[in-house]
């Protein structure tokens, strides 16, 4: 199912999103979604200005660079922490590269490497189906459910290239920089113990791979559960090959719908 069909899905049979909170979308309808898709993962840490940690936030963050007038495209500092907040992350010293298109973002990686690296949160460095550990550089998709193709490259200081960054205002920057900062709050925060407690509802549908739900079903059955899922007030990845993600935070109750209505092929 492509997400646009999955939103107007979502809309026929609950209106409008009126507002979304940590985990959960609430509707015009006065559902209460709770939403394991997360924007393909840019809302891991929560919906809303705290993005489920301490700290104000990047929106926060955002609002107040926006108030200061740095919204055009001349430089800022807020480019040096953006490649901090990137070193930080990756534990080795990088520069930071903003584009605003999968295919460039891609494509650039490919030009400093042979090999297309990303960070996966709570996974860490993935090439293809396997897990790395060194890199020349590595793709991160942003903590920031603002735009759904929004990237950041991080490349290491010591690759050799010629270097070709898209302009970013300063406020863009800045929430970038403050979303992998919360980011890095929270890694240590979440762990095995948060996410095995929902084995119970989802082995049966779902292998997990940290907070990661890979479906089990087969590719042709998965728009029935997508849309099943969603008559037990569950959003799931509309997409059979982008999983799932536990919804930390939430109660165990979230699933009792699908507990009493489990899905049949």
């Amino acid at each position: 199912m492509i997400k646009e069909e999955y939103y107007s899905e979502i809309t026929a049979r609950f209106g409008e999103v009126k507002r979304a909170r940590g985990t959960f979308l609430y509707t015009e309808k006065g559902t209460r979604l709770t939403d394991m898709y997360l924007e393909n993962g840019r809302a891991i840490l929560g919906w809303g200005n705290g993005n489920g940690t301490t700290g104000t936030g990047a929106f926060l963050k955002i609002k107040n660079i926006i108030n200061r007038g740095l919204t055009g495209s001349f430089e800022t500092d807020f480019a040096k922490q953006l490649d901090k907040a990137v070193s930080d992350l990756l534990r080795a010293e990088c520069r930071a590269l903003v584009y605003f298109d999968t295919d460039k973002a891609e494509k650039a990686a490919l030009s400093f490497s042979k090999r297309l690296v990303k960070y996966v949160p709570w996974v860490g460095l993935v090439a293809g189906d396997n897990i790395v550990h060194d890199f020349e550089c590595v793709l991160i998709t942003p903590p920031l459910p603002w735009t759904d193709n929004l990237y950041v490259l991080a490349v290491r200081n010591d690759i050799t290239s010629l270097f070709y960054p898209e302009h970013v205002s300063g406020a863009i920057l800045g929430g970038l920089s403050r979303s992998i900062y919360d980011l890095i709050a929270e890694l240590p925060c979440r762990e095995e113990k948060d996410w095995f407690i929902f084995d119970t509802y989802l082995k049966d549908y779902f292998a997990r791979r940290g907070p990661y739900l890979f479906p089990t079903m087969s590719e042709k059955n998965y728009d029935d559960f997508v849309r099943h899922c969603l008559e037990c007030n569950l959003a799931i990845s509309p997409d059979y090959k982008t999983p799932s993600i536990v919804p930390y935070g939430a109660d165990k109750g979230v699933f009792t719908l699908l507990k009493n209505n489990p899905w049949k092929a």
